[in-house]
């Protein structure tokens, strides 16, 4: 099975990243995820144990630098402003407000903004 790869840029600059070695139900994913489709659809390219596994470690690598950078993101929003939309940052991260409320706490953002000065 080939891997695929995928090309990043600006259309403002010439900056580009170019990525290689990426399974190609994995590239799948990512496009399905970014077109926002509903629908998850199983591997097609990988058959094997062994390019199955390899599949599941990527995305698996995939899904925890997401998680950092949705939390980090969140950590930031909700630092803007003393009057940050905490219901917003939990709709936009698909998660309970109870989630979200850990996550902040565990980067050191206070519970009860009133006490924040």
């Amino acid at each position: 099975m080939d891997s695929w790869y995928a090309q990043f840029g600006s259309a403002n600059t010439n900056n580009t990243g170019i990525v290689y070695d990426i399974q190609p139900d994995i590239a799948d994913a990512f496009i399905a995820a970014i077109r926002n489709q509903v629908n998850v659809e199983p591997p097609q390219h990988a058959q094997t144990f062994d390019e199955l596994t390899a599949a599941i470690a990527q995305a698996a690598r995939v899904i925890q630098h997401f998680e950092a950078v949705r939390d980090l993101a969140i950590v930031k929003a909700d630092r803007t402003s003393a009057h940050a939309d905490r219901k917003a940052l939990a709709v936009a991260a698909a998660m309970p407000s109870s989630r979200l409320y850990r996550i902040l706490e565990k980067h050191g953002r206070p519970t009860n903004r009133r006490k924040e000065s």
